[in-house]
């Protein structure tokens, strides 16, 4: 075990190298945490949720994100790519013309559960 503390980021550091990476990975209190691939099941049930919720949006002024929107939990200073999010209203993005920008504004986030995930 090594004795030296592990070094935290800060977000504009996680954001930077976000940016750069080859990978994805989430944010929270300093550490980070790479992004998994789904299996055939998590991405079947994703899809069909983001369809049903697409279909009941389709005329509001609502708009669904899929995995690829970044957000931001402003409470907790969580960064992740949940599966679904949506938006009632105008977006509020932070980061400019990055591009990894961050949804801020979030009305709804979903998030498909494997049994390691929900654990």
């Amino acid at each position: 075990m090594s004795t030296q503390p592990k070094r935290l980021l800060t977000v504009e550091e996680f954001l930077a190298n976000e940016g750069k990476a080859e990978f994805r990975s989430e944010y929270y209190a300093g550490e980070t945490f790479a992004v998994a691939g789904g299996s055939e099941n998590h991405s079947l049930i994703k899809m069909q949720a983001a369809f049903v919720l697409r279909s009941q949006l389709r005329k509001g002024r609502c708009r669904a994100y899929d995995s690829d929107m970044m957000v931001r939990v402003v409470a907790t200073g969580l960064y992740a790519y949940p599966d679904i999010s949506i938006v009632c209203g105008p977006s509020q993005l932070e980061g400019g013309a990055s591009p990894n920008r961050v949804l801020l504004n979030p009305d709804l986030i979903a998030e498909v559960l494997s049994p390691s995930t929900e654990a």
